[in-house]
């Protein structure tokens, strides 16, 4: 019977050899952050279809004396970020993002920059909706909803988890915006007649296919499945890996680590920092020659423009720095990973990052605002039309009611002046 029953483990865990990755103990059960199903002790029980069994050989990462953080906090920090941290910032970013479309837009499409910032927009809007889709079970169900829910499960094992590749098209258009914002400034003649709208347009559209296009391919890898541990006698929900991904494992772990891991956030880290830093200090002469009178061939206006995308790509920088800088980690710290011996660390981190990315997405708007006058007579003109519309109209009665009052008091002491001469 015992021999029967170690050839069912063998069978089932071969339909997902993703799940039992290597080095695990069977002596502790599955840990609590994952709400689950206790299967009953009788020698009778059937496993689900599908589930597999869930085998330790040496350690339990989310449990050992190695994690810096305990499964517990993981498990708390993960509810408040989920739930609370990422729907507030969501309710900032989303409808911002919004407005900046529909000013940009307004603005005209013809003009480069504009199309670019449009398209930056758009990004940031698909990637935040893609997560708050991910994470809206944790809102309305704080404390029994399990880490893998019904939404996760569908989005995960229909491999909607393809659309985070719209995090990497903002970082690229970022990098473009930047480098064009440089070139504008250190070349104005040429960047007129190099770079042209239509020719950018085409490429960040390219980039929108074959980047999201290409996370749906690594998005194959995941599957929420059912997972048993024996040693508990608990049934639950866990990400595993698929079929196809051990079929083109290379090819995904290639795209999954190399490219969406270090390749496009490093690049466009670097393309954003450097280009910043020439443009930035080619403004400094270009306002110094503005201050001594001399030929200028940057108008103000573009000095303004280029100073709002300085600070904006400042944003950038310090929000996807620490998101490069963690990736690159990874490739020096094989045990910081999921269901290694830093495992806890690994998904705190995960959040945190997380946060700084929405973040990222977010707090353009205020930039924008703040610094674009063109931006902020359009937002105006746009969405508080109503508001100034009243407010002139308030402003308009006032202003006649105080001329009426003058001319009241004038007419009251021209009557009063009167009445005194012809007295005496």
């Amino acid at each position: 019977m015992a021999e029967d029953n170690k050839e069912k483990d063998i069978n089932l865990n071969s339909q997902c050899p993703g799940f039992v990755t290597g080095r695990w103990n069977t002596t502790k059960p599955w840990p609590e952050n994952l709400t689950s199903t206790a299967a009953p002790s009788s020698q009778n029980f059937t496993l689900p279809e599908g589930c597999v069994v869930l085998q330790f050989e040496d350690f339990i990462p989310w449990d050992n004396e190695d994690n810096l953080i305990s499964a517990e906090f993981e498990q708390f920090f993960h509810r408040v970020v989920t739930g609370w941290v990422l729907p507030m910032i969501f309710l900032i970013g989303a409808p911002t993002n919004v407005m900046n479309m529909v000013v940009f837009y307004k603005l005209g499409l013809k003009e480069r920059i504009n199309v670019c910032l449009f398209s930056l927009s758009l990004a940031d809007e698909l990637y935040m909706i893609r997560n708050m889709f991910l994470y809206a079970e944790r809102i309305f169900t704080q404390s029994t909803i399990a880490r893998y829910g019904p939404m996760v499960r569908f989005i995960t094992n229909n491999n909607l988890i393809g659309f985070v590749g719209f995090t990497w098209v903002s970082q690229i258009i970022s990098a473009i915006i930047a480098s064009e914002r440089c070139f504008c400034i250190v070349s104005p003649l040429h960047s007129q007649t190099v770079l042209k709208t239509r020719t950018t347009a085409i490429f960040i559209a390219t980039c929108f296919i074959v980047v999201v296009g290409l996370c749906f391919v690594v998005a194959t890898r995941y599957r929420v499945m059912c997972v048993y541990d024996p040693i508990s006698g608990a049934v639950t929900d866990a990400v595993g890996s698929s079929e196809f991904y051990f079929q083109h494992q290379k090819f995904i772990d290639y795209l999954d680590s190399v490219v969406y891991g270090v390749t496009i956030p490093g690049a466009a880290l670097v393309t954003v920092t450097l280009t910043t830093i020439v443009t930035a200090v080619k403004l400094r002469q270009v306002v110094a020659e503005r201050a001594d009178m001399s030929s200028c061939k940057i108008s103000a206006r573009e000095v303004a423009v280029t100073r709002m995308l300085i600070c904006n790509s400042i944003l950038f920088i310090v929000c996807v720095f620490p998101i490069s800088f963690f990736r690159l980690v990874l490739f020096f710290v094989p045990e910081l990973n999921s269901g290694r011996r830093y495992h806890n660390t690994f998904l705190t981190a995960l959040w945190v990052l997380d946060v700084v990315a929405y973040i990222n997405s977010s707090f353009n708007f205020f930039i924008y605002y703040k610094m674009g006058s063109r931006y902020r007579e359009t937002f105006k003109e746009l969405f508080c039309k109503r508001r100034c519309l009243r407010n002139q109209t308030i402003g308009n009665t006032r202003e006649q009611d105080l001329q009426q009052s003058i001319h009241s008091a004038v007419s009251t002491i021209k009557i009063t002046s009167s009445s005194s001469e012809h007295r005496h």
